[in-house]
């Protein structure tokens, strides 16, 4: 799913693939619909460039979208993309950090490739987003009422379905219990997030990155949890998933832990 920052306008772009083979409909509509929305945000048809198409909605609001790409008899393919309230760090930011990340060697769209994983790894490691962001939970995905809602860092709940209206939440730590729904609800929306990225996350972030980019250029072997020097001696190596390790970098892996919700006799500790 590509991420994309609010407050800019937003350009998508799509090629058809029959697996190796690129199809190029004669013309394709492209739809734009907003998470838990009836109506789409924004609908047009898309201007090709080859085999890549290119459609451009403007500005979209925070949240996730659901894109349809109807390209006729030949092909109609659906995709997601999400408008996020901010990133973990810029594309320059990351390049100034590593001389070798020029954009000769290292293209756009491949760092905020790496960004994106790097984002996605560090919450799914510590259950918690360092920028801000916003769900769309159907009334059939909610937890009961009085249940924790299934994110941290909480900023606010919004019915969807009728008038929108913000919801009061009872907090417990960094988590919040589900509201009562008013009648009519078929859906909330969850603002959730770090507002500001913590500096350490910003750091470690950038650190991940750099090695996720060179990674292919180590000389290390992918299945290698260790290794031998031409001086000689024995390194082992910090493997993902082993030994407590998450993403393989030590200094990463401390600062994520500082961040993890831990849990001691069923009390959650920040």
């Amino acid at each position: 799913m590509g991420r994309y920052l609010a407050g800019r306008p937003v350009t998508l772009a799509h090629t058809f693939l029959d697996d190796d083979t690129a199809l190029t409909p004669a013309a394709v509509q492209v739809t734009v619909t907003r998470a838990g929305a009836a109506v789409p945000t924004a609908e047009g048809p898309a201007v090709a460039t080859g085999d890549v198409y290119a459609y451009s909605p403007g500005m979209l609001a925070p949240g996730v979208y659901t894109v349809r790409w109807d390209g006729g008899a030949t092909a109609v393919d659906i995709t997601s993309v999400e408008v996020v309230g901010g990133f973990l760090f810029t594309v320059p930011e990351l390049r100034n950090a590593d001389p070798d990340l020029s954009a000769e060697r290292f293209p756009a769209s491949e760092v905020r490739l790496a960004r994106d994983v790097v984002e996605a790894e560090f919450q799914r490691i510590t259950g918690r987003s360092f920028t801000p962001r916003i769900a769309f939970l159907s009334v059939s995905d909610l937890p009961g009422w009085g249940e924790l809602l299934p994110f941290a860092d909480i900023a606010s709940v919004t019915t969807s379905g009728g008038t929108a209206a913000s919801l009061a939440i009872e907090r417990v730590g960094h988590f919040a219990y589900m509201p009562e729904l008013p009648a009519g609800t078929t859906g909330i929306e969850v603002s959730y997030g770090f507002p500001v990225v913590p500096d350490g996350i910003k750091r470690v972030g950038l650190l991940y990155a750099r090695w996720l980019l060179h990674e292919d250029r180590s000389g290390i072997p992918d299945r290698a949890t260790s290794f031998q020097p031409a001086d000689g001696g024995t390194y082992t190596l910090a493997t993902p998933g082993r030994s407590g390790y998450e993403t393989g970098l030590p200094a990463v892996d401390a600062v994520l832990e500082a961040f993890r919700f831990k849990i001691i006799e069923s009390v959650v500790l920040p």
